[in-house]
């Protein structure tokens, strides 16, 4: 039996956390078939174009690619149209709003304009048509309930529109974890909001301790950020503790490498790194913010308040010093993954999302 194709618009195959989610979905899918247009194959760097096998990918970049999606639904008769980040929202929005031959939806990533050091200007533009174009889409996927409620009560967006998705992981057979010397990790796009600095300040209170730990720091450097901390490490003296490592294509050989992953970041659409860690049988420390909370086992308190940083230097030693209580907080958090948060179930509840549309 033919599977039903659905198009996908995605603005770059960079390979990042909505990239990377929307590649494990699609080669989860059972129902449905998926065709990808993107504007940027990003060939320069890590892309998920390797992951998509077997799917039809279709590219052209400047204004005149909305001609292109026109094109592409005419041809393929597309009945549904799946718009990822904004760029691609208004693309799809815009051509919405000149023919009605498809259904458009929207997944709704981040919360975006409300990080810090991004530009306020842009977004309160740019938000104006955006949420023109979501209310008038047949329906908005939010990868958190902390999204939704941004959706609803910053941006008015009707909540019947909203349906809630979390990312999923896949899930594994694993080896229990090796140590690694009491070797703390974060990994994440090198960025001011990501809690950088606030994981340094953590490591001056365990070398005030004097607890034996070694500490890697691993990530893409887009906006030239890794200077900053280099030179915040070295004033505050733990250069002898901290490596800097390139972002990890393969993010398990990272997590192979540490004992326990420090994040403290202060926004996230969802936080995918996080889910990964957990997956990788990894202990995890991490902010106290929704949408982390919604996925993060705090049995143990390790849901924190990210600038407490005797808090969260206490926590840290005694994971790293007390085995049976890494073990306990490990066990615990990848048991609630393992329950509510694999890949197979957010492929599932996507496909039974597009079911009801095409049904209604």
């Amino acid at each position: 039996m033919n599977k039903e194709k659905i198009l996908y618009i995605v603005p770059t195959l960079k390979k990042d956390g909505a990239e990377v989610q929307i590649a494990n979905l699609i080669s989860n899918f059972k129902n449905f078939e998926i065709d990808i247009f993107t504007c940027d194959f990003y060939k320069k760097g890590n892309s998920i174009e390797q992951n998509l096998v077997d799917v039809n990918i279709y590219s052209k970049n400047g204004f005149f690619n909305i001609f292109e999606i026109n094109k592409l639904i005419n041809t393929n008769n597309y009945k549904i149209v799946h718009s990822h980040l904004p760029k691609a929202d208004f693309f799809v929005g815009l051509l919405k709003f000149i023919k009605k031959n498809f259904i458009h939806i929207i997944s709704v990533h981040a919360q975006y304009g409300t990080r810090t050091n991004e530009s306020k200007i842009k977004y309160s533009v740019f938000n104006i048509f955006w949420k023109f174009i979501l209310n008038q889409s047949e329906g908005i996927i939010a990868i958190s309930n902390k999204i939704s409620n941004w959706l609803v009560e910053e941006h008015k967006i009707n909540l019947d529109l909203i349906t809630t998705v979390h990312y999923g992981v896949e899930l594994h057979d694993r080896d229990e974890k090796l140590s690694n010397n009491n070797t703390i990790g974060m990994a994440a796009r090198m960025l001011p909001w990501k809690g950088w600095d606030r994981v340094i300040d953590t490591a001056v209170i365990l070398k005030e301790q004097n607890v034996n730990f070694n500490l890697i720091f691993a990530g893409s450097d887009d906006i030239n950020y890794k200077n900053t901390l280099i030179n915040l490490v070295n004033k505050k003296g733990i250069q002898d503790y901290v490596s800097f490592h390139e972002h990890y294509e393969m993010i398990d050989d990272f997590f192979s490498k540490i004992d326990l992953f420090l994040f403290l970041s202060d926004s996230e659409g969802f936080g995918l790194v996080v889910l990964e860690a957990i997956e990788n049988n990894t202990p995890v420390i991490c902010s106290n913010i929704a949408p982390l909370s919604e996925f993060v086992d705090n049995t143990h308190g390790t849901l924190v308040d990210s600038k407490n940083f005797k808090e969260v230097a206490n926590l840290v030693k005694k994971i790293l010093e007390d085995e049976d209580f890494k073990k306990e907080v490990q066990k615990k958090q990848k048991e609630k993954i393992i329950s509510e948060f694999s890949i197979d179930i957010a492929s599932s509840n996507y496909e039974n999302y597009y079911i009801k549309l095409l049904n209604d």
